[in-house]
């Protein structure tokens, strides 16, 4: 019985805290499609606060999906009884929340305008934009090759063959 018990108890958080941070992601995506005012300055446009928005919504889904089948933190994958909704929903956000997330990097490393990027470290001195910049870049080619791979994965997961 305290297994049992346990066990919703762990139902229970998980879906406690995707529902938080689904929320959370709504709001965010409230503000960046300029339906709720944004709680304070943003630097950049309000697209941004939407894509950020929408990487948390997907995460909140997620984890939501996780407590509604009943994994636990030990489980990495689904389960194989797991209904095909289930499995369609879970690798789409993840590869929707992780295009949101390349796409903020691709505007800070490729979007017009001045970006004010100060970096500076233990072995080198400040340095400016056209670093920084570089550095997104290089974040945002990886970001996008995850993205790619994502959902090349979450095809093969769906479908059941080579694409």
């Amino acid at each position: 019985m305290a297994e049992a018990n346990a066990s919703s108890n762990d139902r229970r958080s998980t879906l406690i805290v995707g529902a938080i941070t689904g929320a959370f992601g709504l709001y965010m995506c409230l503000v960046g499609v300029g339906m709720l005012p944004p709680p304070s300055r943003i630097n950049g446009p309000v697209w941004l606060a939407a894509a950020a928005g929408l990487a948390f919504l997907c995460a909140g889904v997620s984890v939501m999906l996780r407590g509604l089948i009943g994994m636990d933190d030990r489980q990495s994958e689904l389960p194989a009884d797991a209904p095909l909704w289930v499995l369609v929903t879970y690798w789409l956000t993840a590869v929707i929340a992780a295009a949101s997330l390349a796409s903020i990097g691709t505007w800070i490393a490729f979007g017009y305008g001045d970006r004010p990027i100060s970096i500076s470290g233990p072995f080198t001195g400040p340095v400016g934009e056209d670093v920084g910049r570089t550095v997104f870049g290089i974040g945002t080619l990886l970001s996008w090759f995850i993205v790619v791979t994502l959902a090349r994965h979450g095809a093969r997961k769906i479908f059941g063959k080579k694409i």
